[in-house]
């Protein structure tokens, strides 16, 4: 191949991966790095975390329903800390935990060995980069239906961050100003038709749109939502339960559609063939 053409192959695969990217898409950090509570920092509890925090992280990268009944995964898991690459305990703050000997684990997977590891077993996986989803969100703390707001709801932000790192998914959130929420009233969001859900979120360029609402019945949470994406939609809803669950219903129900949409298997993504 000459020095001239080498330019301009270089310009036409750039422009082949622009196009084949999502429109809104980020690079994820942290996909092999989980921080979680350990009961004491004894052997026996720090291999409890360790496979614990591996589980999290295998659950996030693969393209599976329930990893956890895969004869491969089962056997990974229990290896955990073989491919462990970094370990460190951190205190707890003493007003929640007091006397406990619990700790928090930073917990950091070598991710070659991992991605190795899945190669050889010809599981798929979803990379670091990914699209964002743009959230819709509705919550009901029992004094009506209202839009998520980071600055008024402290609570549902901390879980809601939470939630999208364990599953490594980006999530953005509409700006919600007054022509948007005449389209989209938060009282009607999981009756608002796909034509109108997708022409208000078509201003933020994103692959995907997730609609939902939680609502607050006494010690728990009901949820119902709604995943617009490759002009399909799919309904779920989780029964009530914690905060934590519910919110983690409806990423992971993206989670789960969207792995699989992009998701592919190690040797493909490597170059290495079909």
């Amino acid at each position: 191949m000459s020095l001239l053409c080498k330019p301009i192959l270089t310009v036409l695969l750039a422009m082949l991966l622009v196009f084949n990217m999502p429109v809104f898409a980020v690079e994820v950090q942290g996909l092999f790095d989980v921080e979680l509570v350990a009961r004491s920092e004894s052997a026996e509890d720090r291999e409890i975390a360790v496979r614990q925090a591996f589980y999290v992280v295998l659950d996030r990268i693969m393209v599976s329903e329930d990893i956890s009944r895969i004869p491969m995964i089962q056997q990974m898991l229990h290896n955990a800390g073989q491919y462990v690459k970094q370990l460190q305990y951190l205190p707890l703050p003493a007003d929640e935990y007091g006397q406990s000997d619990a700790r928090q684990l930073r917990v950091q997977f070598d991710e070659e060995q991992v991605l190795e590891q899945l190669r050889k077993s010809h599981v798929s996986v979803w990379s670091e980069i990914r699209p964002a989803t743009l959230l819709w969100l509705v919550v009901d703390e029992g004094d009506g239906r209202r839009f998520y707001n980071a600055e008024a709801m402290p609570d549902i932000e901390s879980v809601l961050t939470l939630v999208s790192k364990i599953k490594g998914l980006p999530i953005i959130f509409p700006l919600l100003d007054i022509e948007e929420q005449q389209k989209i009233p938060a009282a009607g969001i999981m009756n608002v038709d796909a034509a109108s859900m997708l022409a208000a979120s078509a201003r933020y360029d994103v692959a995907s749109t997730l609609a939902g609402q939680v609502v607050r019945q006494g010690e728990c949470w009901q949820g119902e939502w709604g995943f617009y994406f490759d002009g399909k939609i799919k309904r779920w809803s989780n029964p009530c339960q914690p905060l934590k669950q519910a919110l983690l219903s409806g990423v992971n129900g993206a989670y789960q559609i969207l792995s699989a949409y992009y998701g592919v298997k190690p040797d493909k993504a490597s170059g290495e063939g079909p």
